[in-house]
């Protein structure tokens, strides 16, 4: 009897991709919904940023609760500092799109961009991978988002156009490679169980030995807890280009620790604990980011 080898579906893993960020998207709503609540307290907030790192190595997430998000979502500070900047020309950050035409005009779309049934969107994801792990590993971690953030822009314009072969770009473009690459990231560190699709049995997602599990076993579990908070000095917000006045500023030391069948005690404390510093503006709290060292959080596991 011949062996029928079912090969790697491009189509089915972009559909895949789409599913994934829709996901995300849902996930990221429960997240906002519960932040409102966490940002109402210096030792949550610290918290909730150093936990969002620590589970999966997701940086990207973590600035939601820091300065970064205070008057705009983050997703927009994106746009304005970082895609927008590379779709029209002479745009500064805060101006106004409306009337501006630039690489995400009808008109730059090819064939292939008028046409993709997501099998080269799913083939651009998987070229910018390697530069993503790049990225994070050079620079240990989220902290220097501004090298990240340009850096894979960059190299995305590139490699789009490369498999698509036109020069349309959008922040769509950005979102879906961006997103499915931190997606694939955390399954490196937390690992994942094989995934085929139900109707043609073709493997979309490969079982995967995280670090994490390598490190501590299979069952393993990390906590994060705030331990101490103490009056912190106010740091500039000129940084952030944001028009608002702090209240007060808090160091919070986060404690982690893991739990697993393979760990011994005294490995069990990750670190002496990691220091993040927060503000209050108004009733609410945020992560000074720019005053943190978070790069310890990516070496968990190594």
């Amino acid at each position: 009897m011949a062996n029928n080898k079912k090969e790697f579906n491009y189509k089915l893993y972009g559909i895949f991709a789409v599913v994934i960020v829709a996901a995300a998207l849902i996930a990221l709503t429960l997240y906002a919904y519960t932040s409102r609540y966490t940002a109402l307290s210096p030792e949550k907030t610290a918290q909730l940023y150093v936990d969002t790192i620590v589970q999966n190595g997701d940086g990207y997430n973590a600035y939601k609760n820091s300065l970064l998000s205070y008057d705009k979502k983050f997703g927009d500070f994106i746009r304005e500092n970082y895609i927008y900047p590379e779709i029209y020309e002479n745009y500064k950050p805060g101006e106004s799109t409306k009337g501006l035409t630039g690489l995400n005009d009808k008109s730059s779309k090819g064939e292939n961009t008028l046409n993709d049934d997501g099998t080269l969107q799913g083939k651009v994801t998987d070229k910018m991978y390697p530069e993503f792990v790049r990225l994070i590993t050079e620079n240990k971690g989220f902290d220097n988002y501004d090298l990240i953030f340009k850096s894979y822009i960059s190299e995305l314009k590139k490699v789009r156009k490369e498999i698509f072969g036109d020069d349309y770009f959008d922040d769509e473009a950005f979102f879906k490679a961006f997103e499915a690459n931190l997606a694939k990231y955390g399954e490196s560190l937390t690992g994942c169980e094989d995934e085929f699709d139900k109707n043609t049995g073709v493997q979309l997602k490969k079982a995967v030995t995280g670090s994490y599990q390598t490190a501590f076993g299979k069952d393993y579990e990390i906590k994060s807890e705030a331990v101490s908070s103490e009056d912190a000095e106010i740091p500039d917000i000129s940084e952030y280009g944001i028009d608002a006045e702090i209240a007060e500023a808090k160091t919070v030391k986060v404690n982690l620790t893991v739990s697993g069948n393979s760990v011994s005690e005294d490995a069990r404390p990750l670190t002496n604990g990691i220091e993040i510093t927060v503000v209050r503006i108004g009733h609410s709290w945020y992560v000074a980011n720019k005053s943190c060292d978070t790069s310890a959080l990516y070496n968990i596991g190594k």
